[in-house]
């Protein structure tokens, strides 16, 4: 065995597969999800919010991030069209900043060389999921 090679395991505790959520687990997503909010809140005359304040809502998507960024809840009757707003400008540049994770790329590597399946869940559309995951190099 050599020094990198990880230790043996049983095969009995080894899972079958192991999925990671996309936003905030396996990729830092947070940058990418906030450019669209601040550019709505600066196109309304509002000045941008810190990466800080938006990264606690990234992972409830357009609906956290337009609630916390604009004040306007998903009920609101105006939400269908800053939701769309949203979309398509987070479709424009959603893979500007978006990284794995430091020591990720280890964690993936070592699931294939145990045989362990691997995949990715998310709330995001599925498009966006290939697109993102493409990009990264992990499709």
């Amino acid at each position: 065995m050599s020094p990198t090679s990880p230790p043996p395991l049983p095969a009995a505790t080894l899972p079958q597969a192991v999925f990671f959520d996309l936003d905030g687990t396996l990729a830092d997503t947070a940058a990418d999800l906030a450019a669209p909010i601040n550019a709505m809140r600066v196109a309304r005359g509002l000045p941008p919010l810190p990466l800080a304040d938006l990264r606690p809502f990234a992972s409830m998507g357009a609906r956290g991030l337009i609630g916390r960024g604009l004040g306007v809840a998903n009920t609101d009757p105006a939400f269908p069209a800053l939701r769309d707003e949203f979309l398509a400008r987070y479709e424009q540049a959603m893979v500007v900043h978006t990284r794995v994770f430091d020591g990720m790329h280890d964690v993936l590597a070592l699931l294939e060389q145990r045989g362990i399946r691997w995949g990715v869940v998310s709330n995001k559309v599925e498009r966006y999921v290939r697109r993102i995951l493409r990009e990264l190099g992990l499709d």
